[in-house]
């Protein structure tokens, strides 16, 4: 029997409000990390394009940072990322999250290395604040469109090797041969990058060897990455195909959509298709969706509380979404996010707990039934010799309904 605490409560509506302003925290996220990359292109567009895009002083500050040498290629490089980045952000991309922590780590360590001239610490709790925000929010950013992740990742390669490229012949003077030019430049890299290492060109400085760090941390990181957003994602839908394992078995239209597979929703399940109607159940766990028992199924694998996994289960479409998982807060959190949904849908939420009844009641789902409650009502109705028949529970059942849609 699962209570809802105080703790609970409070996550229940600061949930609610995040589902209700579907903008937090990817907005503001996205904005800050534009900002950061402005702050990083500044005294490269002030020098190049005479653009004053933070106002002159701020950027001379800003061009402070690191040294001249490494300035143009780290700093544009870091700031091209996290402004393209920046729009993945905007949309939820779960590849442009991790590109983003990983650029602003790179920019951190940069700022702390015998690189900088001096340690601008507001810069450093600047970074560090889009850093800390960014990694508890990982769970918004789940979308893994591969077209969209695709762009990214070749946005990202680009960046990465230009930065390497111009930064290789701009110390091209630091290694031995010397780099004289950027057809040499991008032949070492290349070698570098894939790890081929022919030790025909060696670096010489402390300056030149640090650069090479970056490269090879961030080719590394950056590749690995992009091969998971893009490659592998169209690699495993293609291995299904072949194999025959179903992503959707049946037109996700008209259908009943539950929340979780407790004995509750198993047995509302078998019901359900035994009087022919399309069911798509949703599982947290992917290696529960992969039980035999599953296999003629229609599954999808997710959190029945993210708006964007009821999309996928086709939630517009459907005929209701039945929360009924054990934990009376999670269904409360699936109602809430059905009510995000474009259009309007039914919603049936499970209470496990009578202590809950009020509290489901509050996000106003369309039926509330509570098998614990009914069960022991109708044990005492059936021990005291009271009447019990069909009746008697759709009575029950009903009242329980009316006082919902009274709510409403």
């Amino acid at each position: 029997m699962l209570k809802l605490s105080k703790l609970q409560s409070l996550f229940l509506l600061e949930k609610k409000w995040l589902v209700s302003f579907s903008w937090f925290p990817q907005v503001p996220l996205a904005l800050a990390s534009a900002l950061a990359g402005l702050m990083y292109l500044a005294p490269v567009m002030k020098a190049t394009l005479g653009w004053d895009v933070v106002g002159t002083q701020f950027a001379n500050e800003l061009g402070d940072l690191v040294d001249p040498n490494i300035l143009g290629i780290s700093q544009s490089a870091i700031g091209a990322l996290l402004l393209i980045m920046s729009l993945g952000l905007f949309l939820r991309s779960r590849l442009a999250w991790a590109t983003c922590v990983l650029v602003i780590f790179f920019g951190l360590a940069l700022q702390l290395t015998i690189l900088a001239k001096s340690i601008h610490w507001w810069r450093i709790i600047f970074d560090g604040i889009i850093l800390m925000l960014l990694l508890p929010a990982y769970h918004r950013f789940d979308r893994h469109n591969v077209r969209l992740g695709t762009l990214f990742a070749l946005a990202s390669v680009i960046v990465l090797n230009g930065y390497a490229v111009l930064g290789a012949y701009y110390l091209g003077d630091q290694f031995v041969p010397p780099i004289t030019d950027l057809t040499t430049a991008l032949y070492f890299i290349v070698v570098t990058i894939t790890s081929v290492g022919y030790g025909d060109i060696t670096p010489i400085t402390m300056e030149a060897r640090v650069f090479l760090i970056s490269v090879i941390t961030l080719g590394i990181t950056v590749v690995s990455v992009s091969l998971g957003a893009t490659l592998i994602p169209a690699f495993l839908n293609h291995l299904e195909k072949v194999t025959g394992k179903r992503n959707i078995i049946m037109e996700r239209n008209n259908h009943y959509i539950i929340v979780g597979f407790s004995a509750l929703a198993s047995n509302t399940y078998r019901e359900l298709t035994d009087r022919g109607e399309k069911v798509t159940v949703i599982m947290l766990s992917s290696e529960e969706s992969k039980d035999p028992k599953f296999s003629d199924i229609d599954v999808v694998v997710g959190d029945g509380s993210d708006i964007n996994t009821l999309k996928i289960a086709g939630g517009e479409e459907a005929k209701a979404i039945l929360a009924l998982l054990n934990d009376d807060s999670e269904n409360a959190f699936v109602i809430l996010a059905a009510k995000e949904l474009d259009k309007p849908v039914k919603t049936v939420a499970a209470v496990n707990d009578v202590k809950n009844m009020n509290r489901i009641r509050k996000v106003h789902p369309s039926f509330v039934i509570a098998p614990q409650v009914l069960g022991s009502e109708l044990l005492t109705m059936a021990l005291t010799g009271e009447k019990v028949d069909s009746s008697t529970i759709m009575q029950r059942l009903m009242g329980q309904a009316k006082l919902v849609s009274d709510k409403d």
